[in-house]
């Protein structure tokens, strides 16, 4: 299967998708791992997919966090993910629908479309800042991962 659709001005493609109805969280991210879909859950239970897009809030039940988390490899951008969920509830009432980069646990620059954003990083000098978009809408397993 094979479908592009656009979120926020981007155009992405699903190139492969799962069924997650009925599975536990442990389950899908077994099946992530068997496609080689990186992912990423945070402390508080949210997962995140690599290139580094919120894909579900509250993914894990508190309960199974910590065994998930024993197993997971910690990719590079830990940190920078950690602090946005820590801080997703005000990181989307400011930045709704927005492209954000982020530096040392702040928001240092925002735009409506990649393009502009990465100019504004550039020009300003910034070194390999965390950049990912904030979605306006609640964010829901849907069962497909885009690429």
């Amino acid at each position: 299967m094979k479908a592009s659709f656009a979120v926020g001005g981007v155009t992405k493609t699903i190139v492969d998708s799962i069924m997650t109805s009925g599975f536990s969280p442990e389950e899908v991210l077994k099946n992530l791992d068997s496609r080689d879909v990186q992912w990423y859950v945070t402390k508080r239970g949210d997962l995140f997919l690599r290139y580094w897009q919120l894909g579900a809030e509250d993914f894990v039940p508190v309960e199974h966090i910590a065994t998930i988390r024993e197993n997971q490899s910690t990719p590079p951008e830990a940190s920078a993910l950690e602090w946005l969920s820590e801080h997703l509830r005000d990181i989307k009432a400011r930045y709704t629908n927005r492209w954000i980069a982020i530096v040392n646990n702040q928001v240092v620059a925002d735009s409506e479309d990649l393009t502009s954003l990465l100019q504004s990083i550039h020009g300003a000098g910034i070194l390999s800042p965390f950049v990912t978009f904030v979605s306006g809408g609640p964010i829901i397993w849907a069962t497909a991962y885009g690429q």
